[in-house]
């Protein structure tokens, strides 16, 4: 037993102290010693096993105050690639990267089919071409992680994309037969939480709302992903707004979907204006275009309904909200809080992504690459 204790001590350190090298990107041993709490001859012997494995290398002279220059470790990042695949309700979006979250590609491929296997034999025409022109590197390809908009049970199987009509499909067991590498298949939602928590480590408690075409959410407590039972947790945009609304794909009515989607919204204005998509909405909102702002008073209306359930469901520090609408528009936050009126939470801090439309493809990166890290470290 005590064999095994301090193996999986030693296994926790190296993945710290790896995890530590990642998100500072160039530390010495010194400075890992210091945050990391380990002593220096602990964090020698692990960063000389990293530097085999060929995870890290030493890089530059540090600057130093006296006595001995460190040398500074950073990740070696053209050990292998990362697939990223966001699959959206129009189109697929793919991004390859390195270690270091350099992106060496991306692609934006239309679904022209909505039937499942005509979609998923397309895009893995496209992988294979990829796939034959990418230069060997000495882990090859690491993972594919896929983010869908859609419901996603525990074990990645996709029970439901409402507007797409998919049901039941394990996209994972599919592309792990056919590539044999590891993939990591999640709802947007929670891929965007985690893009989104990397800026926000220092809270507890985030909610992520996801608004394009559909409404997606990612909530983290405690610094975990909240996925509840079967893992349909964070199903926001189907959560009832109006008992008498409108009906649904998903089959009920009055979803919050159906009120604050781009797409409601386009759907809107479209029986007022001749308006293509949610650029032009949002450009008739800053030329005050009475119509538009009227049909922006209503959706900011009924987001506050759903956000204000979510608050006081969960409780969260934060909501970000991944919207181009406050991207393009931040002033609207303000308002926004303001119709969120909470006397016993006191609650009014919402705040506009950081890491905009790629959030999702960038969860599924980084947790592509935690789950390599745990792999390799027999975590």
């Amino acid at each position: 037993m005590k064999i095994r204790e301090t193996k999986d001590i030693r296994v926790i350190n190296r993945l710290t102290i790896l995890n530590l090298i990642n998100k500072e990107q160039k530390i010495s041993r010194a400075e890992i010693a210091n945050n990391t709490g380990l002593n220096k001859a602990t964090v020698s012997t692990i960063v000389k096993e990293l530097i085999e494995l060929e995870l890290i290398e030493e890089t530059e002279i540090g600057d130093s105050n006296g006595g001995r220059r460190p040398i500074i470790l950073m990740l070696k990042e053209d050990i292998g690639y990362i697939f990223s695949i966001d699959i959206n309700i129009t189109h697929i979006e793919f991004i390859i990267s390195d270690i270091g979250n350099n992106i060496i590609q991306k692609k934006y491929l239309n679904i022209i089919d909505e039937n499942f296997y005509n979609t998923y034999n397309y895009l893995c025409n496209f992988l294979d071409e990829t796939i034959k022109k990418l230069p060997k590197k000495k882990y090859g390809i690491i993972g594919i992680g896929v983010s869908v908009r859609g419901v996603v049970d525990l074990n990645g199987i996709i029970r439901l994309i409402p507007k797409l009509g998919w049901r039941n499909i394990n996209i994972k067991a599919l592309l792990e037969e056919k590539y044999k590498i590891p993939v990591f298949v999640d709802n947007d939602g929670n891929f965007s939480a985690m893009a989104e928590y990397e800026y926000y480590k220092n809270l507890k408690d985030l909610i992520v709302i996801n608004i394009d075409e559909v409404i997606t959410s990612g909530i983290i407590s405690n610094g975990q992903i909240i996925r509840g039972f079967l893992g349909f947790a964070n199903a926001i945009g189907h959560h009832v707004i109006n008992h008498d609304g409108e009906k649904c794909v998903c089959g009920k009515r009055g979803c919050l979907e159906m009120y604050c989607s781009n797409s409601a919204i386009i759907q809107k204005i479209r029986l007022k204006k001749d308006v293509q998509t949610i650029s032009d909405f949002i450009n008739l909102v800053k030329k005050q275009d009475k119509d538009s702002i009227l049909i922006l008073n209503d959706f900011l209306d009924n987001l506050s309904i759903g956000l204000t359930n979510l608050i006081y469901i969960l409780n969260p520090e934060l909501i970000v909200i991944n919207s181009i609408i406050f991207e393009k528009l931040p002033e609207l936050i303000p308002d926004l809080e303001k119709r969120i009126v909470l006397p016993i939470t006191n609650f009014q801090d919402i705040a506009v992504s950081k890491v905009g439309e790629i959030s999702s493809l960038k969860g599924a990166l980084t947790y592509t690459k935690e789950q390599f890290y745990k792999t390799i470290l027999n975590f």
